[in-house]
């Protein structure tokens, strides 16, 4: 008795697949919204069940960074802890607005999601200790991960 097994289509998941795209945020002067302003120090932390976890950290600051949005949620919230020095530390807790859809690639790779950001998309900032100014969606829909979709004004 000979058993053939072959591999379909769908039974592989190839490199290079796009999978779930994240938020793309770049920032800006608050005071000259034309030009990019690098944070601080950024430690960017996802809050689950009042718990932090570690996300992202870019050690001498960035204009730009990519975060992981909650695929099972409506609601990312983030803790973007901006150091501009040892001293001084700013702390802003920004919660992400959005609906969540699910696309079906196929039987291996399975679902990837895309999000679409509310007009209301960020809350969290509008304390005068605020680092965050202000902020302007570029893209609403978040389909890949070839362009900015948020600047965000400090």
């Amino acid at each position: 008795m000979w058993i053939f097994i072959r591999c379909e289509k769908d039974d592989i998941c190839l490199d290079g697949t796009p999978g779930t795209p994240r938020l793309i945020i770049r920032f800006f002067d608050a005071d000259s919204v034309e030009n990019l302003k690098p944070t601080g120090a950024l430690l960017v932390n996802k809050v689950e069940d009042s718990i932090d976890v570690y996300i992202r950290k870019n050690i001498f600051g960035t204009d730009s960074i990519s975060i992981p949005l909650d695929a099972k949620n409506n609601l990312t919230e983030l803790k973007f802890y901006n150091y501009q020095g040892f001293e001084n530390e700013n702390i802003d807790t920004l919660s992400f607005h959005y609906d969540r859809y699910d696309i079906y690639l196929n039987r291996a790779c399975g679902f990837k999601g895309q999000f679409i950001l509310k007009d209301d998309a960020v809350s969290g900032y509008q304390t005068s200790e605020s680092w965050v100014k202000s902020y302007k969606i570029i893209k609403d829909s978040i389909l890949d991960e070839k362009s900015m979709h948020l600047a965000i004004y400090h």
